[in-house]
């Protein structure tokens, strides 16, 4: 067999592989990556902000609707009752009885061969 005249180096000492994945960057590096970190939180706080906390948010808009279906129920519930009452002024308005009544009072009618006493006050208006 024969043997050459050059020699391969040597090999060196066997030590633990390094993984890529545990290495730091350089200092340098981690200054730039540090900035970048702090505009990234920064920016995702703010944005968390106006989604979640502001006049705009997830939060006043869900109230926002709750105040809307009660107002639409409340609305419903006077609708009704402006209808029940239209309704009985309506009854009272064909009301007989109420008509003369009415028809008394206030403008001082009378049947036929009916009398009708009236009174002066001591302040001079008529009763």
């Amino acid at each position: 067999m024969m043997r050459s005249p050059y020699q391969s180096p040597p090999k060196p000492p066997r030590k633990e592989p390094t993984r890529r994945f545990l290495r730091l960057p350089p200092p340098e590096m981690r200054q730039k990556h540090r900035g970048l970190w702090i505009g990234a939180i920064a920016l995702a706080a703010w944005l968390a902000w106006s989604f979640i906390g502001s006049d705009s948010g997830v939060f006043r808009i869900s109230t926002l609707k709750h105040e809307t279906d009660a107002l639409n129920r409340r609305k419903a519930d006077l609708a009704v009752r402006v209808e029940t009452l239209e309704q009985r002024r309506k009854a009272e308005a064909r009301d007989p009885l109420l008509e003369e009544r009415v028809a008394r009072e206030r403008f001082h009618l009378v049947k036929k061969d009916e009398i009708l006493y009236r009174y002066k006050d001591a302040d001079g208006d008529s009763t």
